[in-house]
């Protein structure tokens, strides 16, 4: 599997960034849980800064969290294949539940194609 790393933002916003790594996202890989330590460098920026960084790794977090959960939907169909596409969605949003994970209150377009 390999890394998405996309620029969310309006190009012309983009153009001449340097993109460089902040540490600070942790991840239980065992137990499926994330934490978030930012470093000290990154907390000493302006508060504008800080917010506008933070809102384009929000959004970049988000695609990353549908795509997630797109694959979940395909893979938990592939258990049920002959199912109705509601039966599927129903099951997703089961093990929305029991993982903790939020599910959208809606079937998204692109997971309704399957």
């Amino acid at each position: 599997m390999t890394s998405v790393f996309a620029v969310l933002d309006d190009q012309e916003d983009a153009s001449g960034a340097f993109h460089l790594p902040v540490f600070g996202l942790y991840a239980d890989m065992e137990l499926g849980q994330g934490s978030v330590c930012l470093p000290d460098d990154f907390l000493g920026l302006e508060a504008a800064m800080q917010a506008a960084i933070l809102q384009d790794w929000q959004r970049a977090l988000e695609a990353a969290r549908r795509r997630a959960l797109m694959k979940m939907f395909a893979d938990i169909s592939a258990t049920m294949p002959g199912e109705s596409l509601q039966v599927r969605w129903h099951r997703m949003r089961q093990e929305c539940s029991r993982l903790g994970v939020e599910c959208p209150a809606e079937l998204p377009v692109p997971l309704s194609v399957s």
